[in-house]
């Protein structure tokens, strides 16, 4: 190879974000009042 020559790039794996529902509010975000839940900010993933 030569000083000249280029490498191409590694080619790019996307990864996607591991979440896992929020064991305070069962994923619907919600509290028992009926507020946003303050564990997950009313999210349901943490």
């Amino acid at each position: 190879m030569s000083d000249t020559e280029q490498v191409p790039p590694p080619a790019v794996t996307e990864i996607t974000p591991k979440r896992w529902q929020c064991c305070h509010c069962g994923g619907g975000g919600i509290d028992s009042h009926g507020d946003a839940c303050r564990h997950c900010e009313g999210l349901g993933f943490c």
